[in-house]
């Protein structure tokens, strides 16, 4: 009897601590940001490694657009050459135009970089 006894006690201390009871007492849900001191204190605090990053990339100036010119009408591809500062043979070259005399209104015109001889 004894026996049986102590049987159901311990199969009641056993269901109670299984969570059988009503009450409201669970922890609330905390975020890394409201972690307790207490785990927190277990992290290994290391000052950061700072590495300097080696300078391998190259500098890549990118090639300017090239300037169009329409042309309007009036226009000669020598009043061209002229505005821009470019010689009229490069810009008939540039543009594959054998006939100076030979433009048209509309036509887009490409007008070629000079690279300074200065530098």
């Amino acid at each position: 009897m004894k026996l049986i006894f102590c049987a159901i006690i311990i199969s009641s201390f056993i269901l109670g601590a299984c969570g059988n009871s009503t009450s409201d007492d669970t922890p609330p849900v905390m975020t890394e940001e409201e972690t307790p001191l207490q785990n927190q204190e277990d992290e290994v605090t290391e000052s950061p490694t700072v590495v300097e990053p080696t300078p391998t990339a190259e500098i890549v100036i990118p090639t300017p657009a090239p300037l169009i010119h329409t042309v309007q009408p009036g226009n000669s591809l020598g009043q061209i050459a002229q505005s821009y500062g470019v010689p009229i043979e490069l810009l008939a070259a540039e543009n594959g135009i054998d006939d100076y005399n030979l433009i048209q209104v509309g036509q887009e015109i490409v007008i070629p970089l000079i690279e300074d001889e200065e530098e």
